[in-house]
């Protein structure tokens, strides 16, 4: 089988959006339908063992997951790969680790994920946290703009240095190589986070050169498949001490008694949490079992991805992006996320134009001004002509 033809393994959602164009795989991508049998299965282990469902899942469930994501992403130590519900719960233990300290100070871009911005910029009313936020807004037309800003600003040694593998609000994605150069320009003191949750089993991701040296963030919500509840950190090795704990980061040391310290495990675990649905990770076990089956890797993934995207642009009817004022906020496909960004005049205009999508049966979603049409493993290319079709009879309907 081949990925032009991976449509049956999605019937039951496909079944959910009859007459639909889901072009907001980005957002929520569809499920294969393994992930329904693999959902059932962890029910069936809680009813088989009740308490002791533990011992199954982090002696065999939990550690595939860490194969798998080792494997995506070119690890050799999968054992440093920490989990959570979500990346936010993560980069919060991350954050704890200055609980305490006199300072903080941070280094960030002005396109990262809500949750993060959210979070820094609340921490910013606190008057030991220092912030820099570095602007995305040409990186369009200037990549060098925005590296060299970010490596100039690493010369100061912040505490945290916290970048988008591929950010949110455009698409615009950095390289493998792009990264390792901004690794290399921090000082030994400076924790770099690389948010991959728009990167991870998307755009082909090499982490081989910065194993050890970064944390990398990412999930199985969006294009992993699996939905909600598998965020994932990968680690540096350190003795790490999260101020924000739980039990799980001494799951192996659980039946001894209690100290007076508290302890932690030698390796990524020592970023867990405490007690998780842990379905999610059943669901993403199912899925990439299924694609190594067939022989599908995020390489071919994204070329597919990337066939989608082309065809997109081939049959686009430009008069739909004049009619609505829409500027495309993408050139170069070969290194890019895979979903494309228009901006709108307004925000309000931006609203207009999803809810008009929409009444023809197109679901995208939108940041602000900026639409974001995503492509997925569950369209082909008849879905995609369709969906060109549709916003040629909007554009008409507007004149």
């Amino acid at each position: 089988m081949t990925p032009l033809d991976l449509k049956p393994h999605y019937s039951r959602f496909l079944k959910g959006h009859v007459n639909k164009l889901h072009f907001a795989a980005h957002s929520h991508h569809f499920w294969p339908d393994v992930t329904r049998d693999a959902h059932m299965e962890y029910w069936d282990d809680c009813a088989k063992s009740s308490d002791e469902k533990w011992n199954k899942i982090f002696s065999e469930v939990l550690p595939k997951t860490q194969e798998h994501i080792a494997r995506i992403l070119n690890l050799k130590h999968k054992n440093q790969i920490a989990f959570a519900p979500n990346t936010h719960e993560l980069t919060a233990r991350l954050l704890s680790l200055f609980v305490g300290r006199p300072q903080l100070s941070v280094l960030t871009t002005s396109s990262e994920f809500h949750s993060w911005r959210r979070q820094i910029l609340r921490l910013k009313e606190l008057p030991q946290v220092q912030l820099e936020v570095a602007s995305t807004e040409n990186f369009l037309t200037n990549r060098r703009e925005l590296i060299d800003h970010l490596k100039n600003s690493l010369k100061k040694s912040p505490d945290i240095f916290f970048v988008s593998q591929v950010f949110f609000d455009s698409g615009l994605a950095l390289t493998d190589d792009e990264l390792l150069e901004l690794c290399e320009a921090k000082s030994a003191s400076t924790i770099m986070v690389v948010d991959g949750y728009h990167g991870f089993a998307a755009i082909p991701t090499d982490l081989s050169k910065l194993e050890g040296r970064i944390f990398y963030l990412g999930g199985g919500y969006k294009y992993a498949q699996a939905g909600e509840g598998v965020g994932f950190m990968v680690v540096p090795h350190g003795k790490w001490r999260p101020a924000y704990t739980g039990w799980f980061a001494e799951y192996a040391q659980l039946a001894k008694p209690a100290g007076a310290e508290v302890g932690y495990a030698e390796d990524g675990m020592a970023f867990m949490g405490a007690t998780q649905d842990a379905s999610g990770f059943y669901r993403f076990n199912a899925a990439w079992d299924l694609f190594e089956k067939l022989g599908l890797t995020v390489s071919k993934i994204h070329q597919y991805i990337q066939g989608l995207q082309s065809t997109f642009l081939t049959a686009f009817p430009e008069s739909f992006a004049y009619e609505k004022g829409l500027n495309p906020l993408f050139k170069d496909l070969h290194w890019h996320g895979h979903f494309l960004t228009f901006e709108a005049l307004s925000e309000e205009s931006g609203q207009n134009i999803q809810n008009e999508l929409k009444s023809l049966g197109i679901l995208i979603d939108r940041r602000g001004k900026r639409l974001r049409f995503g492509f997925g493993l569950y369209q082909d290319k008849t879905d995609v002509l369709g969906l060109c079709e549709r916003l040629k009879t909007l554009a008409v309907k507007t004149k």
